[in-house]
């Protein structure tokens, strides 16, 4: 049904200028040509080769296939009953070839040479085949996870609502596999992805920005140097005796100066091998050809002198080996380096040791992972995001008052957008901005984005892999960076581990340097200006993992409740009240049945209401339920009354704040530090001795609450604290 049609036009994608698209003829779609596919998506997947099918029968019906799913509103294929009525992505389709194409040679292997001769039998083995993740030698690693199992489930039936359409191989009239597996049409209902281990988050964040501000803009000094070095100006051809004269000139310089020669390059090393060089030769680390360049005699060929003098400068070679023993060797550049603070405060040190040209290029990339380190864990950017940022993202800094500077980010929204995607705007923290500018340098003054169109973050023989590689090794020890644990780590879970971070822990930190209150503003913002976009979307994550700390919370102090460990506080009173509310009511569900013990569950159903009031303070529980009672509300006479003010919250006297155990070490810190500068305070100093004086005794009277409130459970084990 689809002969002679133009695959581009049947899909409706469009095709850059002076471009043609694939016929339906051909076995291989080069779609390469379309315009607007995201640069993630590499060049090797933009191919849809139907080739990789080991039965030719079968080319014609996987072309029809993705041909449907691409086009639901062709003539043909919006009358069948059980076809998809929205277009898939071409992304979607690339990844459904793939699964079609282990299918169809699966059942090849089975002996299938038709599909009329499938039946549920050949399915469900399938199924069971790719429901187990096998190592290269066959042995079973692992179970598949559920979406392999919806997938070998999914494509196998798909071929049947499409069965009427296809014009060369159908599965038997009748015939639909069953489905034993859930299939998701809506998505995942649980974000599987988990948060990085606070133990990975510090170090990683950590080293990160201290090679994005310390390091970053030292490498974009030396970047044109090394590049240069490639490619040195080469200089009229000279006498033998006037080249000898001015190499002369130039070791006696480097006597006088006592820089080092320049040192061969490893790939120097094996060149010289190469050509017959004893190692044990004294000038086997000496580079002629970078001598040669310096003197300014290379002409045509740097190492013509060397050649022509038969293998020795017989007139220099003296003292050659005579300033060679006096100034050593040293690779040629970052020699002069600037000293920098060390990460861990231990003194200064250079930013660099001297590098050969190409460790410069290896070092810009171990900088530009850490820009995409940076911008990733504290913007949320997808990987999708990143790829698309234009070497023009840094939209002009806007200032919105005192110490409001709000830094925005451009770049392309692609998840859920139409091909091509739309532009949108990230409001994010000045160290994302500062990375992005670091990585606008890296990139090159003719690169049109930040990043390579295969970020290629994650993996063995990834940038992440190379990353934490030099700052475990000795360059990362030497400048003081703490080494980065060897968890997996990869763009999307740096995006789940913001969100969690901003639900779980306000006004904290991130990592040094880095507040989550801050970061929370920051989003927030970047949420209201621009309601429908991609910050949007990563505050609604980071709202689904408050709402599921606040349960967890909640029920924790409930747990605690029943166990004699009560809240203090002024709210206390209030939230142990409801909290006899709960356990009534659980009482009467169990009046029917005394044995049953009830699961966390459905106590968090009966604690769910009031867990949606439930703000976090640094130090307190504020259960927000009537804004009249808010004391921060009150003293800060605010017009927006939907949240409660945590940067005035005083929960010693607010009636709806509560202290719990977890709160303990913050207060019993905060009056032990006062109590330190009463004590170095001079008597001159009565007003503020008398205002830390206060503090202290509030402090104080806190933990004594919190003790007196554990003191039945525990007979009073932090009394001793006092």
């Amino acid at each position: 049904m689809f002969a002679g049609a133009v695959v581009c036009e049947v899909m409706r994608l469009p095709i850059r200028l002076g471009c043609h698209s694939p016929r339906f003829e051909q076995n291989v779609w080069d779609l390469t040509v379309v315009d607007g596919i995201p640069r993630f998506f590499s060049p090797s997947r933009r191919t849809l080769d139907f080739t990789k099918i080991r039965n030719p029968r079968w080319w014609t019906v996987a072309k029809e296939y993705l041909l449907a799913l691409m086009a639901p509103e062709h003539e043909q294929v919006h009358v069948l009953a059980d076809a998809y009525r929205l277009p898939k992505t071409l992304i979607t389709c690339q990844q459904r070839l793939e699964w079609l194409t282990s299918w169809m040679n699966w059942i090849t292997e089975q002996g299938i040479t038709g599909l009329g001769e499938v039946t549920q039998e050949h399915c469900d083995r399938y199924l069971q085949h790719r429901s187990t993740i096998y190592d290269r030698d066959g042995s079973v690693l692992r179970d598949a996870s559920d979406d392999t199992r919806m997938m070998a489930e999914l494509v196998p039936r798909e071929l049947a609502y499409y069965s009427e359409l296809f014009s060369t191989d159908r599965y038997r009239d009748g015939f639909c596999p069953r489905t034993t597996t859930v299939v998701r049409v809506g998505g995942n209902t649980e974000n599987k992805t988990q948060p990085a281990r606070p133990e990975l988050q510090q170090p990683l964040l950590a080293a990160a920005l201290f090679l994005v501000q310390k390091v970053g803009p030292h490498v974009i000094a030396l970047q044109p140097e090394a590049e240069g070095r490639r490619a040195a100006p080469r200089v009229a051809a000279m006498p033998l005796a006037a080249r000898e004269e001015a190499l002369a000139r130039t070791l006696r310089e480097h006597a006088r100066t006592g820089e080092p020669l320049v040192q061969t390059s490893p790939e120097g090393l094996e060149y010289k091998i190469g050509k017959g060089w004893d190692p044990a030769d004294s000038l086997f680390h000496v580079s002629l050809k970078s001598l040669v360049r310096e003197s300014g005699t290379g002409g045509s060929d740097p190492r013509r002198p060397w050649v022509e003098s038969g293998g020795r400068w017989a007139s220099i070679l003296p003292l050659l080996e005579q300033t060679l023993a006096q100034v050593g060797v040293a690779p040629p550049l970052g020699r002069h380096a600037a000293l920098i603070d060390r990460a861990d405060g231990d003194g200064q040190v250079p930013w660099t040791l001297p590098l050969f040209a190409a460790d410069v290029r290896a070092l810009v990339g171990v900088v530009r992972t850490a820009c995409m380190i940076a911008i990733s864990a504290l913007s949320g950017m997808r990987h999708s995001e990143l790829c698309e940022l234009p070497e023009d993202c840094q939209r002009p800094p806007e200032q919105f008052g005192p110490g409001r500077v709000r830094h925005r980010l451009k770049s392309k929204l692609i998840k859920g957008q139409k091909l091509g995607g739309v532009w949108d705007e990230w409001v994010v923290v000045a160290e994302a901005y500062e990375a992005a500018g670091v990585a606008r340098h890296l990139a090159g003054p003719d690169a049109a984005h930040l990043f390579p169109q295969t970020l290629n973050f994650g993996g063995r023989d990834g940038r992440y892999a190379r990353f934490r590689e030099w700052v475990n090794g000795e360059e990362g020890a030497r400048l003081g960076l703490a080494p980065i644990p060897p968890d997996p780590l990869s763009l999307r879970v740096l995006r789940r581990t913001l969100a969690v971070e901003i639900a779980h822990r306000p006004g904290g930190l991130l990592a040094a340097k880095i507040q989550l209150k801050h970061l929370s503003v920051v989003t927030t913002e970047g949420y209201a200006n621009r309601p429908g976009g991609a910050q949007a979307k990563f505050l609604a994550e980071a709202g689904e993992a408050e709402h599921n700390r606040n349960l967890t919370l909640t029920l924790q102090a409930f747990r605690d409740f029943q166990a004699g460990h009560q809240p203090a506080g002024p709210g206390a009173r209030d939230l142990m009240s409801f909290f006899k509310s709960v356990e009534n009511e659980l009482t009467l569900q169990n009046l029917g049945a005394p044995q049953i013990k009830h699961s966390d569950q459905e106590v968090i159903n009966l604690l769910s209401q009031r867990a949606g009031t439930l703000h976090l303070g640094i130090a307190n529980y504020c259960w927000f339920i009537d804004p009249d009672k808010a004391l921060c509300l009150k003293l800060a006479q605010a017009k927006d009354r939907g949240r409660p003010l945590a940067g005035m919250c005083d929960s010693a006297r607010c009636p709806q704040a509560t202290h719990h155990p977890c709160h303990r070490p913050v207060w019993a810190s905060a009056a032990a530090n006062s109590r330190v500068f009463i004590g170095k305070i001079g008597r001159s100093q009565k007003a503020e001795k008398a205002r830390l004086t206060a503090e202290a005794e509030r402090a104080e009277t806190v933990v004594a609450a919190i003790d007196a409130a554990l003191a039945p459970a525990t007979g009073g084990v932090h009394g001793q604290d006092q």
